[in-house]
């Protein structure tokens, strides 16, 4: 018997040979009946789970008793476009009443009506509001910062000194916009001002720390593109400065004005280290009496304290070691040679000694980091030591790091005579001070 394309067979217990019209096929659904709080508060929890219906997908389960007897609201339903029979959770019972689940339920059949998973619309306002919330751009920045603390060792000083720039430049305005929505046309108009300042170099290093943030948010699938990529290429470009330094011949006015500057002992002390040691202001501020070996005269800088994340020797003349021995009343009992006056837990700030040298009346004329180029140069023009002993003492990097390991043994000798004669030629100007 041919069957029509609009019949279908209506029930395989019914006889085969009954045919009837789709259109005509009666919705045997069954009906739940509806719920009353009565009827909730009564059905008490059993050994077994106890399901209890409303209709229209909501229902109450009550979980064994040996569970502990509690009811949660579930609504049931098929998921848009692939019918998947599943289930959400809506709540417990009393807390969420009965009228409130129904028209949870009803909040939800209006959305699947629309083809929206009312599960994917959850998440989807859960994140709205985390992005509002925890991923704003201050919040994305601070777990940046501290994660560039952790894995590429800046000090601590240096972070706080991102942070400071970040709060003047960028969180005012910024801070708390959600990070995935910020748009190139959102940072351009922003740093227009900065532009127009004429602070060139302070906005290349913040659009540089612009970028680093919003690659960690794409990293951490905050975002899907970074809003900083080519933001460089569209303001100008500050020029090229070497940082102030003094020419060896007005070494002599730079020492009497540290002698005759009203600063703290410490502070003094702390510039004459960095002067006789060669090292950078962040490496100096770190000096620790348990990486000083004097019956050697070695200072052995750990790879976390420099720059170039690879551990430094210094051999220490004698005026460094007197330093040392200055210091040791004041801070001979702490971990650091020179502690913060106002904590002396920690390490002195690496702008102590730019700060001081400003005072002294060389703004602009000298930075700490220069003196390293007062004594590059002065030994350079001695002509008695070679180039690379120079590069060596300045704790430059090698792009050939077998080499660079030979050249650290070899010279170290030779660096232990330049560190005496530069120490010798300090105190020379300074007695061309006194003579004068």
């Amino acid at each position: 018997m041919r069957i029509a394309e609009n019949y279908e067979l209506w029930h395989p217990e019914w006889d085969p040979r009954r045919w009837v019209l789709k259109s005509r096929v009666p919705n045997m659904a069954k009906i739940a009946k509806k719920l009353t709080d009565t009827e909730i508060k009564s059905t008490k929890p059993a050994e077994k789970e106890v399901n209890l219906f409303d209709g229209d997908g909501l229902l109450l389960r009550i979980a064994p008793l040996a569970k502990g007897g509690k009811k949660n609201w579930y609504f049931r339903y098929a998921v848009p476009v692939t019918k998947k029979r599943t289930k959400v959770s809506l709540g417990t019972y009393p807390h969420l009443t009965l009228a409130k689940a129904r028209a949870l339920r009803d909040e939800y059949l209006s959305l699947l009506t629309n083809g929206i998973d009312p599960q994917v619309h959850n998440n989807q306002k859960a994140n709205a509001l985390k992005d509002a919330t925890e991923h704003t751009f201050q919040a994305v920045a601070k777990k940046w910062l501290d994660e560039k603390v952790k894995t590429s060792g800046i000090s601590q000083d240096h972070a706080n000194d991102i942070w400071r720039s970040l709060e003047r430049n960028i969180f005012s305005t910024l801070g708390d916009t959600p990070i995935k929505e910020i748009r190139p046309k959102m940072l351009k108009q922003h740093l227009e001002p900065i532009e127009k300042r004429g602070v060139l170099e302070t906005l290349r290093r913040i659009i540089s720390r612009l970028n680093e943030i919003f690659r960690y948010a794409a990293t951490e699938e905050l975002i899907e593109f970074n809003p900083a990529d080519n933001l460089g290429q569209r303001f100008s470009k500050p020029k090229k400065q070497n940082m102030p330094a003094l020419p060896p011949s007005e070494l002599p006015r730079f020492l009497v004005a540290l002698n005759n500057a009203s600063i703290r002992l410490e502070t003094r002390l702390l510039i004459e280290w960095q002067l006789l040691t060669w090292v950078r202001p962040g490496e100096a501020v770190r000096t620790r009496w348990s990486d000083i070996d004097i019956e050697t005269g070695m200072w052995n800088i750990p790879a976390e304290f420099m720059k170039m994340k690879k551990p430094h020797k210094v051999p220490l003349s004698k005026e460094a070691l007197r330093v040392l021995d200055l210091m040791k009343v004041i801070s001979g009992h702490r971990e650091w040679v020179f502690p913060s006056i106002k904590a002396p837990l920690n390490h002195m700030h690496e702008q102590t000694a730019n700060a001081a040298i400003i005072r002294m009346g060389f703004g602009g004329e000298l930075v700490a980091h220069g003196m390293r180029s007062i004594a590059r140069t002065a030994a350079e023009e001695s002509g008695k030591f070679r180039t690379d002993v120079l590069e060596a003492a300045l704790a430059h990097s090698k792009k050939d790091e077998i080499i660079a390991a030979y050249n650290r043994a070899e010279y170290l000798t030779e660096r232990v005579v330049l560190m005496q004669w530069w120490s010798d030629y300090v105190s020379s100007q300074k007695c061309k001070v006194i003579a004068a």
